[in-house]
């Protein structure tokens, strides 16, 4: 269904960057094995405890369908599929291998276990698969233990207490990835800010008293 607009981007937009996804020739790329993906429900969030039970059905929902990009064969990226208005469309194309491994290793542990979820969830910084009422980070930002693998119970209560201390924080700094990246890039910015002003108080402070200076002498 969303082959003929994928191929309006092997066409057009994904040339100019075709670099940086190591493509040779955009009109060899195709669209290879899909899977369908689960996100968490935001029901789930909202509604559910941080001490109750919860299921794998509870806990997520399906999300769309990611897709391997591939180049005569080779995999240079993923397709993200979702549902707009009533029809699929392609969401978003994106370079990197961990997508691309969490797909294969989803469809190839579907066949012995059939409640087998792909999860991927960005805004949460989720990237596994949901198996036998566990889940395994396979891929991604840092996993949500030491251990790579952890019950359904143990991942709904923390993906709740997360939700619910982000709408505690200060308007503009909720939300956020579960497994949050490096900040101090966005710490030395508020860093750099606050010396600036200093800096500049300073400045004008030693001016004035210059000026006085001056007065007095004359």
């Amino acid at each position: 269904m969303v082959t003929p607009e994928f191929m309006t981007y092997t066409s057009g937009s994904l040339r100019p960057v075709k670099d940086d996804y190591g493509i040779t020739d955009t009109e060899d790329v195709q669209l290879g094995e899909g899977h369908p993906y689960y996100i968490v429900s935001s029901e789930f969030l909202k509604s559910s405890s941080a001490d109750g039970e919860h299921t794998s059905d509870d806990i997520f929902e399906h999300g769309g369908y990611l897709f391997v990009m591939e180049e005569n064969g080779k995999p240079v990226g993923n397709v993200d599929v979702t549902k707009e208005n009533g029809a699929w469309s392609v969401f978003k194309l994106s370079s990197g291998t961990g997508p691309v491994e969490a797909i294969i290793d989803a469809r190839q542990q579907s066949a012995a276990a059939p409640d087998t979820k792909l999860i991927y969830d960005q805004a949460l910084g989720l990237l596994g698969i949901s198996q036998n009422e566990k889940y395994v980070q396979t891929a991604g930002e840092p996993k949500l233990s030491s251990a790579q693998e952890i019950d359904i119970q143990s991942l709904g209560n923390q993906l709740i207490q997360h939700y619910q201390e982000s709408r505690k924080l200060p308007p503009g700094s909720a939300g956020g990835r579960l497994f949050p990246s490096d900040s101090t890039n966005v710490h030395g910015k508020y860093y750099t800010v606050g010396a600036v002003i200093f800096a500049g108080f300073a400045i004008i402070g030693a001016a004035i008293m210059l000026l006085r200076k001056r007065r007095s002498k004359l």
